[in-house]
C-alpha cells in the first residue's frame, strides 16, 4: 500500500495541500487571522478566492495526478494570496515547496514558460513593496537564500543518487525495451546524439525517435535527457 502511494507523490502532495487549505479556511473563518495585517483592499475576498481556486486545482491535481501543472498552479495561487495578505513567511515556505517540486520533476522553463514564470515572480515582488523596505528586502534575501540552499540540496541529492546508481546492479536488459530504444539510450548518454541524427542512423522519422525516447523515459521512470544521462553515469554499455 505504501509503495503504491509513494509511486504517486504529486497526488499525496495535492491531498496534503487540500487538507491544509481546509484547515486554514476554517481557522480563518473563525478568527480572520490571515488578513488582519493586510493593507490591500478586499483582503477577505482575496483570501477566500485564492484558497477556493487553489483547492479546486489541487483536487483536480489529485484526480489527474499526471497533470503536474495543476499542482504547481494551486501552490502558486496560495503563494500569491499569502503575499497579498502579508503572510510573507508562509509565501516563502510555499515557494520553497514549489521549487523543490520543479527541481525534482526536472521541469525546464522554455519560451512562454519563462515569460510566465518571470511575470509571476515580478508580481510577487510587487505585492511585497507596499509593506515597506524592511519586508521587501527580507523577502528578497530569504528567497535568494532558499533558492541557493534548495539548489545545493538538489545537487547533493542527485550526486548521491547517481553514485548509488553507478555502483548498483542496474541492468538495462532487465527492462522491456527494443534494440532501437536501447541504442537511443546509449547514443544519447555516451555521444549526446541528437534526435535528428538518431533518425538518420535508424532510417526512421524524427517522430519515431521521439516516441522511442518517450517510452524509455516512461519505462525508466524519468522525465528527460538530463535524468537519462544522470541515471547511466558509470554504466558500461555493451
Amino acid at each position: 500500500m505504501f509503495e503504491k502511494a509513494a509511486a504517486r507523490p504529486f497526488r499525496l502532495i495535492s491531498l496534503a495541500g487540500c487538507a491544509y487549505i481546509v484547515i486554514v479556511a476554517v481557522m480563518n473563518a473563525l478568527t480572520g487571522f490571515l488578513y488582519q495585517g493586510c493593507i490591500f483592499p478586499a483582503a477577505e475576498a482575496v483570501t477566500f478566492s485564492t484558497e477556493g481556486a487553489a483547492l479546486i486545482l489541487l483536487v483536480l491535481a489529485a484526480i489527474f495526478d499526471t497533470k503536474h501543472l495543476l499542482c504547481y498552479a494551486g501552490i502558486e495561487l496560495l503563494v500569491l494570496g499569502s503575499l497579498y495578505t502579508a503572510d510573507i513567511y508562509i509565501a516563502l515556505f510555499l515557494s520553497s515547496i514549489l521549487l523543490v517540486l520543479l527541481l525534482a520533476s526536472g521541469v525546464k522553463a522554455k519560451g512562454k514558460a519563462i515569460i510566465i514564470y518571470s511575470a509571476v515572480e515580478v508580481a510577487k515582488l510587487a505585492l511585497v513593496i507596499p509593506y515597506g523596505a524592511l519586508e521587501f528586502f527580507r523577502y528578497v534575501g530569504l528567497t535568494l537564500f532558499a533558492l541557493c540552499a534548495i539548489g545545493c540540496i538538489n545537487l547533493l541529492f542527485r550526486h548521491a543518487v547517481n553514485t548509488g546508481a553507478a555502483s548498483s546492479s542496474f541492468n538495462l536488459e532487465d527492462y522491456k525495451l527494443t534494440d532501437r530504444q536501447k541504442d537511443c539510450i546509449k547514443e544519447v548518454v555516451v555521444n549526446n546524439t541528437t534526435i535528428k541524427a538518431l533518425a538518420i542512423t535508424h532510417n526512421v522519422s524524427e517522430s519515431a525517435i521521439k516516441k522511442d525516447l518517450a517510452t524509455v523515459y516512461k519505462v525508466l521512470g524519468i522525465t528527460g535527457k538530463a535524468d537519462l544521462k544522470a541515471l547511466f553515469i558509470g554504466y558500461e554499455f555493451d
